[in-house]
């Protein structure tokens, strides 16, 4: 272990512990619905009650890749197929549902959900990337005429540059939110990379939607180094991306791109001692203080200390971050989404966020044997 990193990990036992509620409670817990018609879908959060108001294919993918990586962490195998399968069914129920298919299926009044009037990329290769990862971890056999449904999706989202937009309207007369999700940003090179990933051991996706997603990935780096994201979750999925392609050509460069943009949110958890939703370009911090993106940072250090593991680094904030994180573990392993708050329900992806990030503060050899290829960030 690199001597400088030892006050990011020490106490493992307590990372270790937090990281098996945590495991506990996705796999047996309220996450996974196992009865009726949607059976074997994820839910996004579950209320303090237990009930679920939705389910969507994003957090479905985030399942799946979460499931590969427990597969190679070394859990028992069966339970972790078990639930692959259950997952990859309702994929199929999904797509069935509806032409284009929906981006969330609420089970309660919510409104007019304007997410139900486009198709996101993002949604779409998280699930294709679960696919493949839980695919390859041996977890379950990948139905092919799910990828097709997803590749048809994607296939519509090829831009005439040749890449990705971020999403696309099902009524073109209709104008979608301006947000970060529904334009493109370096956020889209998590989705590119988990493409790219995804066409290595899938080879049914076809070649344009592979090239579409190497086009994505080289443009949302280049905005990356240009204008990153002031909100702190897609500007970490911009650096999950690069983390995920380390046999990029321009791994290099990006990779200290990062590095130093890493710094600069380490700096504001400092001085803020938390990391806040948004950052201004003055350095001012709005939004909570989000368990999500405590558990993105925790990982990225990670991968940037076994890449880079001679720079110097705030660990003390780091350890300080990994402190705030294991202290939102509540015993039953499930974690709120805003820090320090009194929740009302519970998330499923901060959840897997955090057990990744517990695991990778805690065993540095671990992440550091597997920094070469895809380290299976959910």
């Amino acid at each position: 272990m690199n001597p400088r990193a030892v006050a990011f990990a020490e106490d493992a036992p307590p990372g270790r512990g937090a990281g098996a509620a945590i495991a506990s409670w996705l796999l047996d817990g309220p996450v996974l619905l196992r009865n009726g018609p949607h059976a074997g879908a994820v839910a996004g959060v579950v209320g303090a009650s237990g009930t679920v108001a939705y389910v969507y294919p994003e957090i479905a993918g985030y399942y799946l890749q979460w499931l590969a990586w427990r597969a190679r962490e070394g859990h028992a195998r069966d339970p972790l197929g078990a639930r692959a399968a259950a997952v990859q069914h309702w994929l199929r129920v999904w797509l069935a549902d509806a032409h284009p298919p929906r981006t969330r299926i609420h089970f309660a009044s919510s409104g007019d959900d304007w997410r139900n009037g486009a198709v996101f990329c993002f949604d779409l290769a998280m699930v294709l990337r679960g696919l493949a990862s839980s695919g390859q971890a041996g977890l379950v056999t990948v139905d092919e005429t799910v990828v097709a449904g997803v590749v048809r999706e994607l296939e519509r989202l090829i831009g005439i540059d040749g890449a990705f937009e971020s999403c696309v309207a099902n009524d073109p007369e209709t104008a979608l939110p301006d947000r970060w999700s529904s334009r493109r940003g370096p956020f889209l090179a998590k989705a590119a990379a988990g493409i790219v990933t995804a066409a290595r051991t899938l080879p049914t996706i076809p070649e344009p939607v592979v090239r579409a997603a190497e086009a994505t990935f080289d443009a949302s780096v280049t905005a990356l180094s240009r204008a990153p994201h002031p909100e702190l979750h897609p500007l970490l999925y911009a650096f999950e991306g690069v983390m995920a392609l380390p046999d990029h050509r321009d791994f290099v460069g990006t990779l200290a791109t990062v590095a130093a943009q890493f710094d600069e949110l380490l700096a504001l958890a400092s001085r803020h001692g938390s990391l806040p939703e948004v950052r201004s370009m003055h350095g001012d911090a709005s939004g909570p203080a989000r368990v999500d993106v405590v558990a993105q940072v925790l990982r990225i250090g990670s991968l940037l200390d076994a890449h880079l593991p001679s720079r110097s680094v705030d660990w003390s904030t780091l350890r300080h971050l990994r402190g705030l994180l294991e202290a939102e573990v509540r015993p039953s392993g499930a974690l709120p989404f805003a820090m320090h708050s009194e929740p009302t329900a519970w998330n499923t992806w901060a959840a897997m966020f955090a057990d990744q990030a517990l695991a990778f503060v805690t065993e540095r050899d671990a992440v550091r044997a597997h920094c070469g290829g895809d380290p299976l960030l959910v």
